[in-house]
């Protein structure tokens, strides 16, 4: 039997965190949008207390109008700290603890994607959110020095796992409901606000065969079908680049339909938590006197966030792409692989990317990857090896 070394070898082994950096920031920014418009009702007359409200639990303290926007106030000022880096651990404890306070002071405050906020700030209490990203950070560079962004992935897989729940709670918990399996919800929905789309200038014939039962009895299969989709496929290697794609297409189709607050901003934002904890893992190899060369660099000096490229100036080359298996891209196929991996580029093409990579396995599996479409293959070590010691005789 395994002493479990091995295991506890994978889990202790550091890994880059720079992308949990970025969702630091995204998820800071967010809180500030989520409290906003609670700190523009608290003022007499419209704050929720004045009014009819439940509080989750009896004995939950309840503030006048001046504390609970004090409270509200101090959250703001932890989700700027959060996103600027600063203490980043326990300004994320305490904005979680202003969110929470929020939600539990008020039934009628609760809400998936509040639900959904407090899950990802408690995972930032968790995780070193603050390795990338952070005011500290420009100080290191200051002195000459390279800030650590690494740190044992052991946390990550945690948060990870806490941020699929909402994906497989709602798909599991709408599997085994047969009006939402069926459609009956969602047509009765459209039937309710059907004024609403018609007020916006939607026209009858477009909102009559989705207002129909056949459509929401096969429409809202593939959502939930979908949803549990991205809560298991994130987790495997051959489906993770799909399931992130149909989540991107999941919270764009959310947003265009429904109201939901944050909930869209935060599902994109959690992906990067998926992304590949390795830096600098495609070198770039471009010509610096070239324009287009320079354009590329300069692009990628803007716009390369999570540091997955090297830039390789090399005089007189070709744009080329190359992957630490040795793989190499050149032409437009190298464009995509920059464009595919770039954070505020990579939503829109990831699909291309899905493409792509299911017509490649349709021909022989991930790792038989052939010349086409400007990609060259081949270029491991013991392949180079092979072809440089020419044809066996």
């Amino acid at each position: 039997m395994s002493d479990g070394t091995p295991t506890r070898a994978f889990f202790e082994q550091r890994v880059n965190f720079r992308a949990v950096g970025l969702l630091r920031l995204l998820v800071g920014l967010i809180t500030l949008i989520h409290l906003w418009p609670f700190l523009q009702d608290a003022v007499p007359g419209r704050y929720f207390a004045e009014r009819f409200f439940v509080p989750f639990f009896e004995w939950f303290p309840v503030l006048g109008v001046e504390g609970y926007r004090a409270t509200l106030l101090v959250g703001m000022g932890g989700a700027l700290a959060l996103a600027a880096g600063v203490f980043s651990r326990a300004a994320a404890g305490l904005t979680l603890a202003v969110v929470s306070f929020n939600v539990l002071s008020n039934e009628l405050h609760f809400g998936h994607n509040r639900a959904f906020l407090m899950t990802l700030l408690f995972g930032l209490t968790v995780l070193p959110s603050g390795v990338a990203f952070r005011v500290d950070a420009w100080r290191v560079r200051r002195e000459g020095r390279a800030p650590d962004e690494s740190a044992p992935r052991r946390p990550r897989g945690l948060v990870r796992g806490l941020a699929c729940t909402p994906y497989l709670a709602s798909g599991f918990s709408k599997l085994v409901d047969p009006d939402w399996w069926g459609g009956v919800v969602m047509a009765d929905r459209i039937a309710r606000y059907r004024h609403v789309a018609e007020g916006m200038g939607v026209p009858a014939g477009l909102i009559d065969p989705i207002a129909s039962p056949a459509f929401n009895a096969v429409m809202w299969k593939a959502v939930v079908l979908t949803e549990l989709f991205i809560g298991a496929g994130l987790w495997f290697r051959r489906t993770h680049v799909a399931a992130m794609v149909a989540a991107v297409g999941f919270h764009v189709l959310i947003e265009i339909t429904s109201s939901v607050s944050v909930f869209s901003f935060l599902g994109l934002a959690g992906l990067l938590l998926w992304v590949t904890p390795r830096v600098r893992e495609r070198g770039v190899r471009l010509d610096p006197r070239d324009p287009a060369g320079q354009r590329i660099a300069r692009r990628l000096a803007r716009l390369d966030w999570l540091h997955r490229f090297d830039v390789r100036p090399t005089e007189g080359a070709a744009f080329v792409v190359e992957d630490v298996a040795g793989f190499r891209w050149t032409g437009g196929a190298a464009g995509g692989q920059v464009w595919s991996r770039l954070p505020h580029s990579a939503p829109f093409v990831a699909p291309l990317r899905l493409v792509a990579l299911l017509r490649r396995r349709s021909r022989g599996g991930p790792d038989s990857r052939r010349p086409r479409n400007g990609a060259v293959a081949g270029a491991s070590a013991q392949t180079q090896a092979r072809r440089m010691a020419g044809p066996k005789t």
